[in-house]
């Protein structure tokens, strides 16, 4: 397998991001059940993904194959929050969304280089954090995240009525 390089995406990569989030969607579906079909979701979630990057400080980025190949994607933000009882580094932090591997690429450390990037991106915005949401079933992200630094934070319990 080629090797892959991490790029800020570019116009010429929508279809392929449209393509990669319908895949995640399908797959994060098949772990909760409140996940919408990919299909209904990728182009919406995909402009306001671009939308919100651009107004917040952040990046989408693209892990492209040599030959040409969309390998994955991540993006992030900068958040900032209000919360009275949290510190000034804990409400201004850098929000990575989401981490995408295509099937094929999948253990070769596409996660991680494309985490390395968005941590240099947001090293550039003076934040002192970065945070990750996760699904609590989606045991291979949370295994990527662990390995490139990222320690648990906070826990969302749910419980359906």
């Amino acid at each position: 397998m080629s090797g892959v390089t991490v790029r800020p995406a570019g116009p010429g990569d929508r279809a392929a991001l449209q393509s990669a989030l319908v895949d995640m969607q399908e797959y994060e579906r098949a772990l909760h059940d409140t996940r919408l079909p990919g299909r209904e979701t990728a182009l919406p979630y995909l402009d306001w993904l671009e939308g919100h990057a651009a107004e917040r400080g952040g990046v989408v980025l693209v892990a492209v194959s040599d030959e040409g190949d969309l390998a994955g994607f991540s993006a992030c933000w900068v958040q900032q929050d209000d919360l009275i009882s949290e510190t000034a580094d804990s409400n201004r932090f850098g929000y990575v969304s989401d981490v995408y591997t295509a099937p094929s690429w999948r253990g070769h450390g596409v996660a991680g280089q494309l985490l390395a990037a968005i941590e240099a991106h947001l090293r550039g915005t003076g934040v002192a954090r970065i945070r990750i949401g996760v699904l609590a079933s989606n045991d291979s992200a949370i295994r990527a995240y662990r390995k490139h630094g990222f320690d648990p934070y906070e826990m969302v319990l749910e419980k359906r009525l």
